[in-house]
């Protein structure tokens, strides 16, 4: 066993040799933020969470059911002087300018469905000297909530399922007060206002 008595000729440790320099170590330093930083910083992350959270589900509910403007068209046309110097007063010595703007709009085009659909009119035909049963559910087994007469105009609000050979559509009276499952060999769409 040798005794290393440091630095020098007799030390049998190579790092302890003199002519290798020591090299300071770097000191690292540990970034503390106070507590009430750290709450700050974590209420900050929480609230925009909950917004992209809220704006996620209002884009998902919303679903491109956005109305779209309609714009309305506006021509507009520049007169030229010598036309309007009879019904504008000159100043100045400039000749008048007037601008026109003519509003041009389309009214919209309210096409009556041609088929049915939900939101469409239907009415009650071909019947007699029956009437047409509105069941409570898609099939002629069910049980009839309504018997609907011929000439009865009803609401689809949903449809179509299939069902006993038949096309089947959920219906509405006018006045909302029944609804029940009709049989379209009966319906036809309602053509007039």
């Amino acid at each position: 066993m040798q005794y290393d008595a440091g630095p020098g000729d007799r030390s049998d440790r190579p790092w302890d040799s003199p002519a290798k320099k020591q090299r300071p170590q770097a000191k690292r330093r540990r970034v503390t933020l106070p507590p009430w930083a750290l709450l700050t910083i974590l209420v900050a992350i929480i609230i925009l969470l909950c917004v992209g959270l809220v704006l996620i589900i209002k884009a998902i509910r919303n679903g491109g059911d956005e109305e779209t403007p309609v714009p309305s068209t506006a021509f507009t046309a520049e007169v030229a002087p010598s036309a309007t110097t009879s019904l504008l007063e000159l100043t100045d010595g400039e000749p008048p300018t007037a601008t026109v703007v003519l509003p041009v709009s389309t009214p919209p085009v309210t096409a009556l469905p041609t088929q049915i659909r939900p939101g469409a009119l239907v009415v009650v035909t071909n019947t007699k000297p029956d009437q047409l049963a509105l069941r409570e559910s898609p099939t002629k087994s069910a049980a009839v909530v309504v018997w609907a007469p011929d000439d009865t105009v009803l609401t689809v609000l949903e449809g179509p399922q299939q069902a006993d050979g038949y096309t089947w559509w959920k219906v509405r009276t006018i006045d909302g007060e029944e609804e029940g499952w009709a049989a379209a060999d009966w319906l036809v769409l309602k053509t007039e206002e």
